[in-house]
């Protein structure tokens, strides 16, 4: 557990904006243009730059940027054997509902999707060596994100490439448990202050004629029932951190973070899925409040909690910089149903979960950061 924090401690979801030279990088390696060694000292420059512009903010929990990961999700195929990177667009296989669906969603075309096509093994660590190195490069404590198993059950299953290894989604989320479970592990015992499970999915139940739909459409996973998909999510993620401990694990449900419109991303209150995820064995739920998108903070009036929670105070898509008292005016909202000592203060989401799609630049970022760790100085001073 991340103990003698002060009220109101402020932390990061995960990424930050990737510097060009670190894209460009990727990119030159990719073509052949540049070593593994030079794109590995780019890697460890802009780790340490993410450190430091945290530090600078103030921030209490830093993360490493997910510099190194193309995304929060294709971390996994990144590291873990089984697994194949497939673009979306080829993953469409020539379909024109689905090429229309992602021309509808705006999603970006250099989506890589990790597809399981052998049987799944943690051959190697997938985020020990990003927090080892974090830990050399700063003295604060550290988050370590990792995808959630459930989210990984319906992004990496597909009906073609994956049915000769796992016959159904079933079969592959057992042995992704046990992947980010050993990972857990490893994380705790090296020393991380606080472990994330990401998992924008478990929102999809509230919009099932969207983006399940698109799921299903893309890779041919059908949903459960509202309820039955619930608990079989409750069921993973709960398998995954069971029993353990020494450690502060945390949950985090966005509403989608890719540069497209509002309108177009997913929307919905937490009220209908919020008892599922009070049902998950983590010590914090880290969910956005600042996007109208996420419904407003008194669902939990009818479900108190004694979990902590990572509070979105800062709107990532917006390019406005929130003002201290704007930050602190959201804070106060959630007093209503939480204790002080159960808050903590973070953005929405990541400022960039992927490497080539930030919703918000370097700069903004950092100042919308400062905001935030200025109004928890606000609040720390009214209760003193």
């Amino acid at each position: 557990m991340v103990k003698n924090l002060p009220l109101f401690p402020t932390t990061v979801v995960g990424s930050w904006p990737r510097p060009p030279w670190l894209v460009r990088a990727f990119d030159d390696y990719g073509k052949k243009r540049g070593s593994k060694k030079k794109l590995t000292s780019h890697m460890d420059d802009a780790v340490k730059l993410a450190l430091k512009d945290q530090e600078i903010a103030g921030i209490d929990i830093v993360s490493d940027g997910e510099q190194r990961r193309f995304s929060f999700l294709v971390v996994i195929a990144e590291k873990v054997a089984g697994f194949e990177l497939m673009n979306i667009i080829d993953l469409a296989r020539g379909r024109t509902h689905v090429l229309s669906t992602i021309e509808e969603m705006m999603l970006p075309k250099s989506v890589p999707q990790p597809i399981a096509t052998g049987k799944i093994r943690r051959n190697r660590p997938i985020a020990l060596d990003e927090l080892k190195f974090a830990r050399r490069h700063t003295d604060r404590r550290i988050k370590v994100p990792l995808p959630s198993p459930y989210m990984l059950a319906w992004q990496a299953w597909d009906y073609e490439y994956s049915r000769k290894v796992y016959p159904s989604p079933d079969d592959l989320a057992e042995d992704l448990v046990r992947v980010v479970r050993d990972e857990i592990i490893a994380l705790r015992n090296a020393g991380a202050s606080f472990i994330q499970l990401d998992d924008p999915t478990i929102q999809n139940p509230l919009n099932p004629e969207k983006y399940m739909k698109f799921l299903t459409m893309l890779l041919g996973h059908k949903p459960r029932p509202f309820k039955e998909e619930l608990n079989w999510a409750v069921e993973l993620i709960n398998e995954s951190v069971k029993g353990i401990g020494g450690v502060t694990l945390g949950l985090h449900v966005c509403r989608g973070n890719w540069p497209a419109p509002e309108e177009i991303l997913p929307k919905g209150a937490y009220g209908p899925i919020l008892p599922s995820l009070l049902e998950i064995k983590v010590n914090q739920l880290v969910l956005e409040f600042a996007t109208p998108r996420a419904g407003p903070i008194d669902v939990f009036k009818d479900y108190p909690t004694d979990k902590q929670l990572g509070l979105g105070v800062i709107d990532v898509k917006n390019r406005d910089v929130e003002t201290p008292e704007i930050v602190v005016s959201r804070v106060k909202r959630a007093l209503k149903y939480f204790d002080p000592d159960q808050i903590f203060l973070n953005p929405d989401c990541g400022f960039a979960s992927g490497r080539t799609w930030p919703v918000a630049d370097r700069q903004t970022a950092l100042r919308k950061l400062r905001s935030m760790v200025e109004a928890a100085k606000t609040l720390r001073e009214a209760k003193s």
